[in-house]
């Protein structure tokens, strides 16, 4: 539904880009049926050229983002994770290493390290944040994880496809050597997370950087 409000017979919602994350500005005295009109922040895009309405004594243009200019991403986005394991001398079994990253439906998220086998074993938190802001709900997420540069590891998701985020979802990349060998394995395997919230997909990416050792 347009918005009503027009410069150079363009309506608004064609000129800036929607609040996704729901903490965009509003304007004072402008309203789309009966709620202040509103828009994505201006920090997370660009601002475009002046549209002759204003608030405040400032041009509207100079609270939102311009049309296709608003990018959100999470802390994580373009961060790396490492996990290594080296096999104990004598140890005979699997020698792992992973990385795990989980979003809970409170808005918060978690990456962990992790390795298992080869003598070896137990897991740390190595980042945690919010993926959830302003004032929006899980409910009106959803999300996807895919990967990319897998190679040798191994990679597991909850979310295969689009899913919402109302419930917990995870994905987690491994690596895996026989201890008794003389293996070496790495892979930086990439974790694509695409957040839909009104049909706006937004992409956030970790790298989890894992290696295993055998001690033959």
């Amino acid at each position: 539904m347009a918005s009503g409000y027009r410069h150079g017979g363009v309506d608004f919602d064609d000129l800036f880009d929607p609040d996704i994350l729901g903490n965009g500005p509003s304007a004072d005295g402008y309203r789309v049926n009966g709620q202040p009109l509103r828009y994505a922040h201006v920090q997370y895009g660009q601002r475009r050229a002046d549209v002759g309405y204003r608030v405040g004594g400032q041009d509207v243009a100079a609270l939102w983002a311009a049309k296709g200019t608003a990018t959100y991403t999470m802390p994580f986005h373009d961060k790396a994770f490492s996990a290594s394991n080296q096999a104990r001398t004598n140890s005979h079994d699997s020698c792992s290493a992973s990385i795990s990253l989980a979003f809970q439906p409170d808005g918060t998220y978690t990456v962990h390290s992790s390795t298992a086998g080869g003598g070896n074993g137990g897991s740390s938190l190595v980042d945690s944040g919010r993926w959830l802001t302003g004032s929006t709900s899980a409910g009106e997420y959803e999300i996807q994880i895919l990967a990319a540069d897998v190679g040798q590891a191994s990679f597991g998701t909850t979310a295969a496809g689009f899913v919402s985020m109302t419930a917990a979802q995870s994905a987690s990349a491994s690596i895996t050597v026989p201890s008794a060998s003389a293996q070496w394995l790495s892979e930086a395997v990439r974790f694509r997370c695409l957040v839909r919230r009104g049909g706006l997909v937004q992409e956030s990416v970790l790298t989890a950087r894992v290696s295993a050792t055998g001690w033959y």
